[in-house]
């Protein structure tokens, strides 16, 4: 745990603004920790999530931590992602996990881990399998504050081709939305929305097995089906329309359209924002529920259904900057803003205590599905606030992110509870902060 000022502990009817002394603690922090997981080998350059647990180049968290170390230094951020479009391959696939070469310090580890896994990657070492795509707003991020047009033209055609491969290979049911064929697809590996789909209860006397077992047997499947989408579909084990992906979709379709603005591509920059639109317009037809105020995703090919189970991913469309005013409002007045759901002391919960009322212990022990915070859905439903005219909320889940990261010290989540840090330490997410104080807390910065 990071050493604490004096006072440190505030009084919850006295919230303490951000200060000078708040940014240098979280800069130096971050370095520290970006340092720990640098890789940097000739022409390759990434950080790895966790060189304790993650030690490859994994392609939203490499998203992730080019827009974070774009507040520090632009250049190591243009760095990483342009070796994350170095792994596209010829057909317009990026992959989810890259066994790219590192200095970690448990190679060997790592070496039989990927020995007994091997037939999760190819023959480069790259997973057959996607991630939500945020790397198209994490170059739009790293553009704006830095302006290299050069660096832009370098990386354009396999930041277009892999979002292209998405929207033309993954859009299965011709209905505009994007479809992931295994839950670790969507980023929010076990999210209690995939629990129907996967056979799941919350109190299920098999449920704890099942959650173990049904993920590694879809992916053999998977694989045995070659990882064809059109196959995979008919198959009908696991195609979800998942929020966070499709989300994050349409979010990159709108940077992609201003950044093909920038380099005077005009064709492309109107079909990107068309192509945003057909994905908003789709969550909205097929994935909003009026009743309960918010969007959830759909699962099955044949017989199409969604997955009524609310979490933090039920509220990111307002991240895409394409829902109606009327619709962010309620999402956010109704769900996020408030006490009982998401507007908790230490936000954002990925699911709210109300959906865990009579889960069983085994919920708690796997990622997403328990009492989380993860720090990228805070951040992306901070800048979905200010978006919507919410700045004043923004700056408030920012300065409690702040808060609860320096307090614990940077993990792979928080307990939505207490705040403490769970599982992985030196995890590279919390380093999102940087950027949500650079966005919120100006004053902060400048000193």
């Amino acid at each position: 745990m990071l050493a604490e000022a004096p006072g440190w502990e505030e009084k919850a009817e006295e919230p303490r603004a951000l200060e000078r002394r708040d940014w240098e603690r979280m800069v130096e922090e971050s370095r520290r920790v970006f340092a720990a997981n640098e890789v940097e080998l000739g022409d390759i350059y990434y950080h790895m999530p966790s060189y304790l647990h993650y030690p490859s180049l994994f392609a939203w968290d490499s998203g992730f931590h080019s827009v974070a170390m774009s507040v520090l230094d632009g250049a190591k951020a243009q760095r990483e992602l342009e070796t994350l479009m170095r792994q596209v391959s010829g057909d317009g696939h990026l992959p989810h996990e890259v066994l790219l070469p590192n200095r970690c310090p448990h190679r060997w580890l790592r070496g039989l881990e990927t020995r007994l896994v091997k037939w999760e990657f190819d023959g480069r070492g790259a997973s057959f399998m996607v991630d939500p795509p945020i790397y198209h707003y994490a170059v739009e991020t790293v553009y704006r504050r830095h302006g290299d047009i050069a660096w832009l033209k370098r990386i354009w055609r396999p930041l277009s081709r892999c979002l292209d491969y998405l929207l033309r290979s993954r859009r299965v049911r011709g209905d505009g939305l994007v479809a992931v064929f295994h839950p670790w697809e969507t980023g929010t590996d076990l999210s209690p929305q995939f629990f129907a789909a996967m056979g799941l209860r919350d109190r299920g006397l098999t449920s704890p097995l099942r959650a173990e077992v049904y993920p590694p047997l879809l992916y053999a499947l998977n694989r045995a089906w070659g990882w064809k989408p059109r196959r995979l579909a008919a198959a009908d084990r696991f195609v979800c329309e998942d929020l966070t992906v499709n989300s994050l979709a349409a979010r990159a379709c709108r940077s992609m359209a201003f950044l093909a603005g920038e380099l005077g591509r005009r064709r492309e920059e109107s079909e990107y924002a068309r192509r945003a639109r057909e994905i908003m317009d789709a969550l909205d037809t097929h994935c909003w529920d009026e009743r309960q105020q918010c969007y959830f995703p759909r699962f099955g090919y044949r017989r199409p259904r969604l997955a009524r189970r609310r979490t933090a991913a039920s509220l990111l469309p307002i991240f895409t900057g394409l829902c109606s005013r009327e619709r962010a409002r309620k999402m956010i007045e109704s769900h996020l803003l408030d006490e009982r759901k998401f507007w908790t002391r230490y936000p954002v919960p990925f699911n709210p205590e109300s959906e865990l009322a009579h889960a069983g212990s085994w919920v708690d022990l796997h990622l997403w599905s328990g009492h989380c915070v993860w720090i990228n859905f805070s951040w992306m439903l901070s800048i979905g606030l200010a978006e919507y005219g919410y700045v004043d909320e923004a700056r408030e889940l920012s300065r409690r992110v702040v808060r609860m990261v320096l307090r614990e010290g940077f993990y792979e989540y928080y307990d939505s509870r207490s705040g403490e840090g769970r599982r992985i330490r030196d995890f590279c997410w919390p380093a999102l902060a940087l950027d949500m104080m650079a966005r919120f807390w100006p004053q902060a910065v400048r000193g």
